[in-house]
Formats: structure tokens, sequence, C-alpha cells
């Protein structure tokens, strides 16, 4: 379809259909929004990701690195399960032999090592990867400088 009947569509469908157009709102703005923000402030929510990545921990002990680890660990896969749906991208253990076919999708499987020829190629499963199955995130509140609410601040009032 070129370009035309494509905008003249799009236009069409913006004025009759409201969830449309509310996907095709997005596009237009810089302020970063969409599925990745939304897992990142269920994330933090949940499991305080953000706060653990940008917290230097450099001066704490290993112990205590591990039992702050713990209790992120438990609320980020929580998370993880509750909101996606995801799978092993190719079945099987690590370290097991595997056949990689001709039509293998790039993006889905990254060949490392001594890669010479064409494939199918013949090798051992380092990692089987992630495929999301499905999403079901939860709406972001919007600030009213319209920026992306990872985690509102909180203020205890006595």
């Amino acid at each position: 379809m070129n370009r035309f009947w494509l905008a003249l569509r799009t236009f069409w469908r913006t004025l009759t259909e409201a969830d449309f157009a509310a996907r095709v709102e997005p596009l237009f703005s810089d302020r970063p929004s969409g599925p990745d923000l939304r897992i990142l402030a269920v994330l933090q929510r949940d499991g305080r990701l953000v706060d653990f990545l940008e917290e230097d921990i450099d001066a704490y002990a290993d112990a205590q690195i591990g039992a702050a680890v713990r209790d992120i660990h438990r609320g980020c896969r929580k998370t993880l399960h509750e909101y996606l749906t995801i799978e092993p991208i190719l079945p099987g253990e690590e370290e097991s032999p595997v056949r990689v076919p001709a039509d293998f999708d790039p993006a889905a499987v990254r060949l490392i090592g001594n890669v010479d020829g064409s494939p199918p190629f013949q090798g051992v499963l380092k990692h089987h990867g992630w495929r999301v199955r499905s999403v079901h995130l939860p709406v972001l509140p919007v600030a009213r400088d319209d920026s992306s609410v990872l985690s509102p601040a909180e203020v205890e009032i006595p």
C-alpha cells in the first residue's frame, strides 16, 4: 500500500475509532511511553528494581547485597509472572547439543563462537533465550507535565 492511501486510512480511523486514535497519539509525542516503561514501573513498584539499580552498592558487604537481592528478586519475579507470559525460544538444557536450522530467525537466535559457513549449524546451547507470548500491563499514571511516572515520590505525613 502506498503512503498516500495509508495516510488516508489512518486519518479516517483516527476520526472514527477512539481506541485507534489513542494508539496513534503517542507517535506524535516526545515523552517516553509504552509497554517498556510500564514493565519498568511495575518492576519498581513490586521489587524496587530501579531503586536497587540506582543505588551505589560498592560500600555494602556482599551479605547485605545478597539479603536485599532476595527481596528484589521475589518482587520482580512475581511481577514478571503476573503481567507477562514468557517462554524459552529454544527448548533444552544449557550446554546441551542443538541444531540451528537454515531458516532460523536471527532476531531470536544469536550465533556465537566460530561461525563459519552457512546453516544449518550444530552447536551447544548457551542460553535458551526468552520470548514474550502475551502482555497485560496496567496503565501508568500520567503526570501533569506529561512525563511518565515510574514510581511516585512517597511522603509520610505525621
